[in-house]
């Protein structure tokens, strides 16, 4: 029975997803930034902030500076028309699985904080430390969900620490480079539908559907990877800039526990640790800035993210109990925005910005843990500048997602991923609100 079981309970598989993005990679780094679709910010259009793309940025900003701010996400994921049904294997009148086929909004609206900081050892060198968040999510679906074989809450937390270094070479050129130290939290959790397994395996008393418990992954790691970059200025109007951050692989180690398991499962699925790697992605952009006259400037921003590294995930359990193998195949993404800043008489200025976002999921692989879309974001912000040492910034963004499918199939054999967990399909409308706050300290 464990053979035939265990392989088909790969509860974890969404963890990659959970963790990544653009997918959920979280680009509302800065108020100063989102205004303008962060067009322009690997060549430091903004503030200091721009070191969390590229590192080059530090000495284009005179004197020592601090930023913080924060971020309210308010991400809706509705689904509806969803329909859920077991493996054909099983009795026409068992098939249908119970469960609204509409459900407003099952993710969470969090508010994201920010701070860096930019010392000026001298005109030539400056350090940086920056922390934020840069990978987040949390979904949490009701226990009566129609997928909820398939997932129930997916939370993640992540937090990066990156001490910086920029240093600049002449007039033209600086570079930078910078360690990053990114602490991870998961929760993932999703039902098991024991009545469905004791059915197939021709135990008495076992109907689909009535003997469901919930299965829970909690995990953590440390994961650690590098920032480079220059910035190019040919021009006293015109600076282009160049950022890369490299892949880090988070070795999740946490804990499998089931909140009861019926007889006879109870010797096989059993609390125990696992293991899991998640391949988190490369990122590179490039960016200019181009003061067009004193007062009104343009900006452009391309990034792209390796997405491809992620094929699959793998959890290794500490028990005998063998290793889970799903497949992700995610695709490289490109995120590309325009912007523009126009500076008002007296202490204010205004941006605008567009921006078009990619996503990595493949419609054949999106699941209810992360169902995301190709995004369009529209953008506006503003800047007070309150005093010589105190700048005050807003930022607000809308981000209207494609209306996406989703279709999980359950295969008719019992090696298959989803046998146990069924069809699902339906349609998720996938968009978000943003808005942004910060201040920015000269000293």
């Amino acid at each position: 029975m464990r053979n035939r079981v265990l392989p088909l309970v790969t509860l974890m598989l969404a963890l990659g997803p959970a963790a990544s993005a653009s997918g959920f990679l979280l680009r509302e780094q800065s108020a100063s930034g989102l205004g303008n679709a962060f067009a322009g910010v690997s060549a430091g259009s903004q503030d200091t902030s721009s070191m969390f793309w590229n590192p080059a940025v530090l000495p284009l900003f005179e004197g020592s500076q601090a930023s913080l701010g924060g971020s309210w996400i308010g991400i809706h994921m509705d689904l509806s028309g969803a329909s859920g049904t077991r493996a054909p294997v099983f009795q026409p009148g068992q098939l249908a699985i119970s469960g609204s086929p509409n459900l407003p909004n099952a993710v969470s609206q969090p508010v994201l904080p920010a701070l860096y900081v930019n010392w000026g050892l001298s005109d030539m060198v400056h350090v940086g430390l920056s922390v934020n968040v840069p990978f987040g999510l949390v979904t949490n679906y009701p226990d009566d969900f129609i997928g909820r074989y398939h997932a129930l809450k997916t939370d993640l937390k992540t937090i990066d620490i990156t001490p910086s270094l920029g240093i600049r070479l002449n007039s033209a050129w600086t570079v930078g480079v910078a360690f990053v130290a990114r602490k991870a939290e998961a929760t993932l959790s999703n039902a098991v539908d024991f009545g469905a397994i004791g059915a197939s395996l021709g135990i008495p008393g076992y109907v689909p559907g009535a003997a469901d418990r919930i299965a829970t992954l909690t995990g953590d790691t440390w994961a650690y990877g590098y920032k480079a970059g220059f910035t190019w200025q040919p021009s006293a109007d015109l600076r282009l800039g160049v950022g890369y951050q490299s892949k880090a692989t988070l070795k999740i180690k946490g804990r499998i526990a089931y909140d009861s398991v019926p007889a006879p499962f109870d010797t096989t699925f059993i609390n125990t640790g696992g293991d899991a790697d998640v391949n988190l992605p490369a990122t590179a952009s490039a960016g200019f800035t181009w003061d067009v006259t004193p007062k009104f400037s343009l900006q452009g921003e391309a990034a792209w993210t390796g997405w491809s590294d992620f094929k699959e995930l793998k959890v290794v359990f500490a028990s005998t109990q063998p290793a889970s193998v799903t497949e992700e195949k995610w695709k490289d993404t490109w995120f590309v925005s325009v912007g523009t800043v126009c500076k008002a008489s007296g202490a204010w200025s205004f941006k605008a910005g567009l921006a078009y976002d990619r996503s990595p999921v493949d419609n054949r692989y999106r699941t209810p843990r992360i169902p995301d879309s190709d995004r369009t974001w529209v953008s506006a912000g503003a800047t007070w500048t309150a005093s010589p040492s105190t700048t005050v910034d807003f930022g607000l963004t809308q981000i209207f997602g494609q209306t996406v499918p989703l279709d999980l199939r359950s295969g008719s054999t019992s090696d298959a991923p989803n046998f146990y967990r069924g069809n699902l399909s339906g349609t998720y409308k996938v968009g978000a609100t943003i808005v942004s706050a910060g201040a920015r300290f000269r000293f």
